[in-house]
């Protein structure tokens, strides 16, 4: 899933869950959970692309996904009354340090995370099917919007 859907997870998670370790420890439960659902964004890093080129893709979609979702959080800071920003702060760090974990390596390929890269892998594959960009655009589409509705 993209950042925005990820950081949407994390507004519900600050909805319902008042303790900020507890709201960034379920923020990174429901990072693999949503990451378990087939969305569409493996086709970002084909196979027969070289890694700068494969880098080069996922930091342009990082940046262009990024400001969509830091546009998103300001939306929703800004018009609803939150409970706490730790736990926001939390949530939204829990629900996205998967992914920063996996920039990492897969910029700098430190060996001791060669096991969390798989383990991140494995569940992006976990369902078998793939789906095609634009159903995997439209499955998250459905996914923020579920979760935008669960937090207005």
């Amino acid at each position: 899933m993209y950042l925005t859907v990820h950081s949407a997870s994390a507004l519900v998670i600050a909805k319902f869950i008042p303790h900020p370790l507890v709201a960034l420890l379920v923020g990174l439960v429901s990072h693999f959970v949503l990451d378990a659902i087939p969305h569409g964004d493996e086709h970002l890093a084909p196979s027969h692309f070289t890694r700068q080129r494969v880098i080069k893709r996922m930091l342009g979609a990082t940046l262009l996904d990024g400001i969509i979702m830091i546009f998103l959080l300001l939306i929703y800071v800004a018009t609803t009354p939150l409970n706490s920003y730790y736990t926001l702060g939390a949530a939204v760090i829990g629900s996205l340090l998967p992914d920063l974990i996996q920039a990492i390596y897969l910029i700098f390929s430190p060996r001791w995370l060669k096991w969390f890269n798989n383990f991140h892998e494995a569940i992006h594959n976990f369902s078998k099917h793939q789906l095609p960009w634009v159903q995997g655009m439209l499955v998250q589409g459905m996914v923020l919007a579920a979760l935008w509705l669960m937090v207005m």
